[in-house]
């Protein structure tokens, strides 16, 4: 959300950069959403911005979606351009304040980011390792919800209507993931559990029961 061209102009450095670092995934420990702006001006940022921001964070507790990261980009050729600006930290500060409450880090800055500076690169750095973070935060807290929801599927089996191969679909789809993470013994988990409920499916079907 925000400004398209400025995250467009972004994009290709992010997209190559992203996957340069190892992250290791652990259970316990791909849906972020991202707001990008560019904002110098206090007076632009009480009249417009934060107006955009309030409406982007409505639409995204209307979805119940709490995984989320604001982007402020900072840029010295705008700042010279204008007068009787406050520091740069004001308009990051003013947003954390607004918007972040407790969570400041869900507000970063990138400094600069098309020059080949230090401080650009550092500023690069600290932003893709927050956005590393964030995302295997928002991806351990939808995989966590979605074996809830499996569980619960699973609980209904002796219920009238359910279907082994609807359940069956889901878990492997839940092993799959697995699979793409190269967590093995994880994914094996998810078909030992498949296969033991298949095998009491047909003992009692032998047994004179109904197979779903």
């Amino acid at each position: 959300a925000g400004d398209q061209n400025l995250f467009t102009s972004l994009y290709p450095t992010l997209s190559q950069q992203l996957p340069r670092e190892p992250m290791e995934w652990r259970r316990g420990s791909v849906c972020l959403l991202i707001h990008c702006l560019l904002c110098q001006d206090t007076e632009a940022y009480k009249a417009t911005v934060k107006d955009d921001i309030t409406k982007w964070q409505n639409i995204l507790k209307a979805h119940s979606s709490v995984d989320w990261l604001i982007v402020v980009v900072e840029s010295d050729a705008k700042k010279k351009n204008k007068t009787n600006i406050l520091p740069r930290t004001s308009i990051v500060d003013k947003i954390r304040n607004d918007f972040c409450n407790k969570q400041s880090d869900r507000c970063v800055v990138l400094s600069d980011p098309l020059k080949d500076s230090s401080r650009s690169q550092e500023s690069w750095n600290a932003f893709l390792t927050k956005l590393r973070t964030l995302l295997l935060m928002s991806f351990t807290k939808n995989l966590g919800k979605f074996e809830d929801d499996m569980r619960t599927l699973r609980e209904k089996r002796t219920e009238p209507g359910w279907s082994f191969c609807e359940y069956f679909m889901v878990q492997e789809e839940l092993a799959f993931v697995f699979e793409m993470l190269q967590q093995f013994e994880d994914a094996l988990v998810q078909y030992d559990e498949l296969d033991a409920l298949f095998s009491q499916y047909v003992v009692n079907f032998g047994a004179g029961g109904k197979c779903p």
